[in-house]
């Protein structure tokens, strides 16, 4: 037996000798296993890779729901996860935190460059319950912990290293946050994150049981750990109890509220695990259509080597050494295929990575690893062995002086390898209309995404963040007084044209909520909840909202004058169905505040695009002063241009004061669509290649067709036939596998395209547009690329023609 290296060797020469199919096939294989590998390395960081916590099978997230009012997922009452942590049994440990920002005005040396920082407001026991230790220094002692305490921070290791130099004894040194002076005591890990949200500081909650508006207050997330022996839906069912108790033990706090609890991985992953396999499911298909396409060209190539492995085999060949030969020659493709495909792998993973949203978790950890090399050599080695198998067969098995007798005249290729090249070409259109209906859908849902009418506009607006933390920003006066000083300033800036302040932009967060009832109205069983924004007078002309009835807030809406209220469409509508929302009153809670209707305004897109508009109330900012607040200019200047002038305004009324998070309102909104963007434009783009494999394999099976006809197309020529007979007779066999291959995919895709019914905005995953469309684009396609080899068999002399061997 000869080695392998000699077959190799010999493989290599061959492959030499064919350029055009050795490009075609490497191509068609490097597209398909990168795109593969690529998308299987998302995958793997995000859905694979356990999380970084002890034992992570076992970690829950517990947040609040309210059935009737159709809320789910909401901010836990401080009250109620007390209470929990007392009552619970089938839960080993229990834990919340709190997200706010804080603002870092001084490190160890002294005085530095002020930035606002996300943080996190950590309870007891927390990174002991997720088995996180620290990489310099220690965690919190229960000491620090309780309310009062000494002020201790952790940092994260991306700012230790941002602002602080990695210096490892930063531990037990002194920072400023708030106006306030914490200790640092340790450094968190680089992989740590809470919910995979990133925060920079992390700093004890402190949650007082005597503090009456903290434990009222729905503010905290909940993580617990469940006990060894307890399941997921015993730990429901007891939280389902506790809640019941609760409710009667505090009917205002918690009517028709209970606890609703997660595990922790299917929290972090649940909303883009779909969308995930969806793109997998699609660049399988693209990975079975490049096979089926240089299974193609390896077929076609391996009959026409059959004259070459009769002489071989009538010269002492023996049929295990052509075999062995020809799958040395596929394996070596796959493998360069391979090759060539971890390449593009390696560059579609750094730009996923660099250009994908901010809303998919544990993105950052894609990498093309080790594991994700044996997976596509792998694949590579198994396409190589399928590839090379039925040419191997077929070659092998051929007889020879049947075979050193073709290239007769008239000879024709045989049926059974006409049949089989046909099936695999079916089967590639099938695979392409499944992927080109999927992407279709999702393009159509994208577009009516980008229509919906988000209630203001966005062009020409740009916004600034004001933390307004610290001791000297806690008098609601100062804060007002600062506010308003800052957009005076701003508006005197050259091309602004209107400035306001709000606590929370649209698109960005639920910000804060309250329960309220209409005054004189009997008392519905559960209170209504709405989203409350506080916005200084002239938001709604800066932010394009319409003003629907009554007035605007004025100067004269102070916190010394009557509570007036602003009030979005959606709740004139349901309280107020015939008209007359303005002049109304109503009850807020806590407190029992009765506030008057002054206006109504359109709805706006609060949280997200594709969700419902929320109910909102909009009260003057000095009536309902938050520390943050969010400053919106519009303005025909780019952000690039406004924002020093803006940046030196603020520091002139306060050196300590951050400006943080500028950005103009269109990159909110593009923020908003980034996850739906990022899915419909790789699936589009598998939906392109998917097109011009198709294309590509009916045009090889057409054209190798017409090659072997040759001689039959003469015949037909010299008998009198016309071009137009012999185009239809070419044609035919095109239309005949678009027609076979289009209606499998189209039960294929019928199916198959339920699975993304989460993943469409307005669009039904059986839009009968997107179904009549795809057929007719890929059946033209598929007519196009079978029209090109029949012009050749169209212009054949006849004389050539019955000439040709």
């Amino acid at each position: 037996m000869l080695p392998l290296g000699r077959d190799v060797r010999y493989g290599l020469r061959q492959l030499r000798q064919s350029p055009a199919f050795t490009v075609m096939a490497l191509a068609t294989l490097a597209l398909g296993l990168g795109a593969a590998t690529a998308i299987f390395s998302v995958v793997d960081a995000v859905l694979l890779k356990p999380l970084p916590f002890r034992d992570p099978g076992r970690l829950l997230v517990v947040w609040e729901k309210n059935p009737a009012q159709n809320k789910s997922k909401l901010l836990v009452a401080g009250g109620n996860f007390l209470e929990w942590t007392k009552q619970t049994r089938a839960l080993e440990s229990m834990a919340a935190f709190q997200e706010v920002h804080v603002n870092l005005t001084a490190g160890p040396n002294g005085h530095i460059l002020p930035e606002e920082l996300p943080a996190r407001r950590v309870s007891p026991g927390l990174f002991s319950m997720l088995g996180v230790q620290p990489i310099v220094g220690r965690l919190f002692l229960p000491a620090e912990e309780q309310p009062g305490a000494a002020s201790s921070a952790l940092l994260s290791a991306t700012l230790w290293r941002r602002r602080f130099a990695a210096d490892r004894s930063i531990g037990g040194r002194t920072i400023r946050l708030n106006d306030k002076s914490y200790t640092v005591i340790g450094v968190l890990p680089a992989s740590f994150r809470l919910l995979d949200t990133p925060a920079d500081i992390y700093i004890p909650l402190g949650l007082d049981p005597g503090d009456t508006r903290a434990l009222r207050s729905r503010a905290l997330i909940v993580l617990a750990r469940l006990r060894p022996d307890a399941t997921l839906q015993q730990a429901r069912a007891e939280m389902d109890t506790i809640g019941e108790r609760l409710e009667l033990a505090d009917p205002v706090l918690n009517r028709g509220w209970r606890p609703s609890v997660f595990g922790l991985r299917e929290e972090v992953v649940g909303s883009v695990q779909q969308p995930l396999v969806v793109l997998l499911g699609a660049v399988g298909f693209l990975v079975l259509m490049a096979c089926v396409n240089v299974a193609n060209l390896l077929l076609v190539r391996g009959n026409a080597r059959r004259r070459e492995i009769a002489i071989r085999m009538a010269m002492g060949a023996g049929r295990g050494r052509i075999a062995a030969q020809l799958l040395a020659e596929s394996s070596l493709l796959a493998l360069a295929g391979g090759a060539l495909g971890l390449l593009l792998a390696w560059a579609a993973i750094a730009l996923v990575v660099r250009w994908g949203p901010a809303g998919i978790p544990r993105l950052a950890d894609a990498t093309l690893d080790w594991r994700l090399f044996l997976f596509a050599l792998g694949i590579s080695g198994v396409i190589g062995i399928l590839f090379g198998l039925a040419p191997a067969i077929q070659g092998s098995g051929s007889h020879i002086h049947e075979a050193l007798r073709e290239g007769g005249r008239g000879r024709t290729a045989a049926r059974s390898a006409r049949f089989l090249r046909n099936s695999l070409v079916v089967a590639e259109v099938a695979l392409a209309v499944s992927v080109l209906i999927g992407a279709s859908l999702l393009i159509r849902s994208f577009v009516r995404l980008r229509q919906t009418d988000l209630g203001f506009q966005p062009d020409g607006v740009l916004t600034l963040r004001l933390p307004m933390a610290g001791p000297r920003n806690a008098p609601a006066e100062r804060r007002i007084a600062f506010v308003q000083q800052a957009e005076e300033r701003l508006a005197a800036l050259p091309g602004v044209r209107a400035v306001a302040a709000v606590d929370t932009l649209p698109l960005t967060d639920f910000g804060f909520a309250t329960s309220f009832a209409v005054e004189g109205e009997p008392a519905p069983a559960e209170h209504p909840i709405a989203l409350v924004r506080a916005v200084t007078p002239g938001y709604f002309r800066t932010m394009g909202l319409p003003l629907l009835e009554g007035r605007d807030f004025t100067e004269s809406d102070t916190s010394q004058s009557a509570l007036s209220m602003v009030v979005s469409r959606a709740v004139a509508r349901r309280f107020w169905p015939e008209g007359g929302a303005v002049g109304g009153h109503l009850v807020l809670d806590p407190g029992n505040r009765v506030t008057e209707i002054v206006g109504v305004v359109g709805d706006v897109k609060q949280h997200t695009i594709e969700g419902e508009d929320w109910l909102t109330l909009y009260s003057p900012y000095s009536q309902n002063t938050f520390r943050g607040v969010t400053l919106v200019m519009r303005s025909a200047l780019p952000l690039q241009t406004l924002l020093p002038a803006a940046e030196r305004a603020i520091q002139q009324l306060d050196p300590d004061q951050p400006v943080s998070d500028p950005r103009p309102m269109d990159r909110v909104v593009e923020n908003a669509i980034a996850e739906a963007r990022f899915h419909t434009v790789l699936l589009a783009i598998f939906a392109q290649i998917a097109l011009l494999l198709a294309a590509v394999g009916v045009y090889g099976v057409v054209s190798y067709d017409v090659s072997q006809r040759t001689c039959e197309i003469g015949i037909r020529l010299a008998l009198g036939a016309r071009p137009g007979n012999v185009l239809r007779l070419i044609l035919t066999q095109a239309v005949l596998l678009a027609v076979v291959g289009i209606s499998l995919g189209l039960a294929a895709a019928w199916g198959l395209t339920r699975l993304m019914t989460a993943m469409l905005y307005n669009v039904e995953p059986t839009d009968t547009y997107t179904f009549l469309a795809i057929p007719v684009l890929l059946g033209a396609v598929v007519l196009m690329a079978g029209y090109l080899p029949s012009r050749r068999a169209m212009a054949l002399d006849p004389a050539l023609a019955l000439r040709h061997e």
